[in-house]
């Protein structure tokens, strides 16, 4: 036990997390990537996909690790004689500049530009609002229904 009493014994926390917000954007910044790869195979006139692994029941009934390929969907799309470009986080479409929720470009050509703009905008924090209202969570009732609300509460 004397060996002991020459060291010296301090309680520490450690944060092993960054923070939400870099968390967010790190998020989007992937995701923003894993486009320009859609969009180069797109180009190309092939599909991007990913190898994912995931658990399985084999014929044994045992749980194997198999490894699963997952296409990528795109976020853009050729509508009006030119492209829109959506971003998303999670499932939620991201209103860019507080109103809009696309970004229109005449050709597929200046894709590339536009999603290496917002991994900079990104890593600059410039979307962080945009992030922090997609996800609010939604209401349960549309705005103009709060009396019919009520009366679906009173009725329980």
């Amino acid at each position: 036990m004397t060996s002991l009493k020459t060291l010296t014994f301090k309680t520490l926390e450690r944060n092993r997390r960054e923070s939400e917000i870099c968390a967010r954007r790190q998020k989007l910044i992937v995701k923003l990537e894993e486009q320009q790869k859609v969009l180069e195979h797109h180009m190309k006139g092939e599909q991007y996909t990913v190898t994912r692994p995931k658990w399985m029941q084999n014929n044994q009934g045992e749980r194997v690790l198999v490894q699963k390929q997952r296409v990528i969907r795109p976020w853009f799309f050729e509508r009006d004689g030119g492209y829109y470009l959506q971003v998303k986080y999670g499932t939620r479409i991201l209103s860019l500049d507080g109103v809009h929720n696309a970004i229109f470009m005449d050709a597929l050509a200046d894709l590339p530009k536009v999603l290496s703009e917002l991994v900079i905008a990104t890593q600059a924090g410039e979307l962080d609002a945009a992030i922090a209202q997609a996800l609010k969570p939604k209401p349960r009732f549309k705005p103009g229904a709060a009396k019919s609300a009520e009366v679906c509460l009173l009725k329980r």
